[in-house]
């Protein structure tokens, strides 16, 4: 069998560069919409600026680990170091 790669990666890294394009507005209701324009789905709301970041923050977690789960590829991972590492295919012991 082949050696499988794993892909390595700051998850925190990963989420501080993505808020670095955020940005941030107030709609005719007074609400603060954050979004990244370049990212679909990267988008959240809150009563204040603080807010909206943390939601947002939330929302790039939950976008990564989704992709994660499905096998997506993750949007803007090339803004983070990432390695690719051997990972040994591990078997439950039948007892």
């Amino acid at each position: 069998m082949a050696n499988r790669k794993a892909k390595v990666f700051s998850l925190s890294k990963y989420v501080e560069k993505v808020l670095l394009n955020a940005e941030y507005y107030r709609d005719e209701n007074g609400v603060v919409i954050a979004k990244i324009a370049e990212m679909s789905g990267y988008y959240a709301q809150g009563a204040n600026f603080e807010e909206a970041r943390q939601n947002l923050r939330e929302v790039i977690e939950g976008n990564v680990m989704l992709a994660l789960q499905l096998g997506f590829p993750i949007a803007g991972l090339e803004c983070v170091d990432v390695k690719e590492v051997d990972y040994a295919e591990t078997r439950a012991s039948k007892t």
